[in-house]
């Protein structure tokens, strides 16, 4: 067996879920905004950071009947803005009120309102959008910002709307099926949902699907679309969620502790769509938790220079955002730019936020360089400062194993699996350690649970089980796991593996 190598990096939140081993990246916590393809190796990244907040929403609405018939728009006392949004805004209102028939120019403003989460205003000013204009844009942002509103039932009208100009939109669609099993309508969001569990939007359509008959009471019927919904997107934290509560209506225990382990360790990511029209409304925003935010999406995507780009944009306009200095260690290694990510390292030491992730992403980096002692140093250094850091003890796990320390790899990473004992990336990285040392049988006790848990490594959990019972001497143990092993991995895609198990399984006897 031999050892991973993949390096990961560390969240400036998430330290429960890092271990050291190989992770796919993860959904965006925004919605619907297109899959991510895997990096070449994968790292954490610092979760979605707090939305910028209006100290004063000071909106003034012109009182009378025509207001509300969406005849004219609000006015807006922009002096008590903060000067960012203000500034923005206030060109946008400019020109709405300079041409105030125009539905372009108008909608333009409930977009910029909408970008700085000015809902209840972008409300009303969308809804003057389509008195002038029949426009697929202005229903679906309106129904977007109803939803956010919780107006569940006015978010599904509009959105049914949008749906019939533009009965292709993948992104309207989904959200029209959220909108009516918010408004109670399950039966008509479970047609919505079924349209969609082809291509992108698939793993979404079966969470909702699987949301829906577990809210009807239909456990059983649940768990074949949740499966399916983790399967598709092993990082779905709701689905992860809703598949443990059903496991645990239905007695299944260990399994339900399981799941919602998994829901805890990624919480709010979600499978995306490419949604361009709400690109271009988060677009509109140039402030520094903006441009993280971009980055963060773009990170999660697998683009490097994007996100790279923007998280400079981010520090460039406030350098003591701490959680974009940490990224930027982990973007700039990727592309092994050894000088940018030491100094965006320095940075992050400075900001005095973040800094157990920022010592793990540097010491991630010094592995990458071969520089050994200086990377066991930084992982010890996040571990004083966190010492449930798993990602941290897996690291240095890797470290004494590079080095042929077996006996303290193998501690490390029981000191990883106390902090992260759900997850199973760890028990197969002590179970390697326990073939290395010979010890067959307490490797395969470690691997039962790992293989129980649908991990998007588990083809490789099931590789190490069948080759633990093979050399403890239980041969037709052993060529059952690896057939298990190997039709998992064709049909994930995973043919680099499926090719050494096909190797393996040729070489026993008969």
């Amino acid at each position: 067996m031999r050892a991973l190598a993949s390096v990961k990096f560390g969240s400036a939140f998430d330290s429960s879920s890092s271990n050291g081993c190989r992770l796919r990246p993860a959904g965006t916590t925004q919605r619907r905004r297109g899959f991510q393809s895997p990096p070449a190796f994968s790292f954490f990244v610092y979760p979605r950071l707090m939305p910028f907040s209006v100290t004063a929403l000071a909106v003034l609405v012109l009182a009378g009947p025509s207001l509300l018939q969406a005849q004219s728009l609000p006015r807006l006392a922009l002096d008590s803005f903060p000067e960012a949004s203000g500034r923005a805004i206030g060109r946008a209102y400019d020109d709405a009120l300079a041409h105030p028939d125009d539905a372009v120019r108008v909608g333009h403003l409930g977009m910029m309102l909408q970008a700085w989460e000015q809902f209840d205003t972008a409300s009303v000013v969308y809804a003057r959008a389509r008195s002038m204009e029949r426009r697929f844009d202005w229903f679906y942002l309106g129904g977007l910002v109803e939803t956010r509103l919780a107006h569940h039932e006015a978010a599904a009208g509009l959105l049914a709307d949008a749906v019939k100009l533009s009965p292709d939109s993948v992104p309207a669609r989904l959200a029209l099926a959220d909108a009516l099993f918010d408004a109670g309508d399950g039966a008509a969001a479970a047609r919505e949902y079924a349209r969609l569990t082809t291509g992108a939007s698939a793993p979404h359509a079966h969470y909702g699907l699987g949301r829906q008959l577990e809210a009807a009471g239909d456990h059983e019927g649940a768990l074949a679309h949740l499966k399916t919904a983790v399967e598709l997107y092993p990082e779905f934290g709701a689905a992860w969620y809703t598949l443990g509560m059903a496991q645990r209506n239905l007695g299944r225990t260990d399994e339900a502790r399981q799941s919602l382990a998994r829901a805890r360790q990624y919480g709010a990511r979600w499978p995306a769509v490419d949604d361009p029209l709400m690109t271009r409304v988060r677009a509109l925003r140039d402030d520094a938790t903006s441009h993280a935010e971009r980055g963060l999406a773009l990170q999660r995507q697998g683009d490097v220079p994007g996100a790279i780009v923007e998280y400079e944009a981010a520090v460039a306009t406030s350098p003591g955002l701490g959680s974009a200095h940490v990224n930027l260690i982990a973007l700039y290694a990727q592309q092994r730019d050894w000088a940018n990510a030491s100094a965006h390292y320095e940075a992050a030491l400075k900001t005095g936020t973040a800094l157990a992730e920022a010592h793990y992403n540097f010491g991630a980096c010094l592995a990458m360089q071969g520089k050994r002692d200086a990377a066991a140093e930084a992982y010890r250094k996040a571990l004083s400062l966190n010492p449930q850091y798993s990602g941290a003890w897996s690291g240095l796990g890797q470290l004494a194993e590079m080095d042929g320390r077996l006996a303290e790899a193998e501690a490390s990473y029981r000191k990883a699996s106390e902090q992260a004992p759900a997850d199973p990336s760890i028990r197969f990285n002590i179970a390697r350690m326990l073939i290395a040392t010979q010890r067959y049988r307490e490797a395969i006790v470690e691997l039962q649970p790992a293989i129980a848990v649908d991990h998007p490594d588990r083809a490789r959990f099931l590789f190490g089980l069948s080759t633990a019972h093979v050399l403890a001497g239980d041969v037709a143990e052993g060529r059952r796991y690896g057939v298990e092993a190997l039709d998992l991995a064709k049909s994930r895609g995973q043919t680099d593996l499926a090719a050494a198990i096909q190797r393996n399984l040729e070489k026993l006897p008969q």
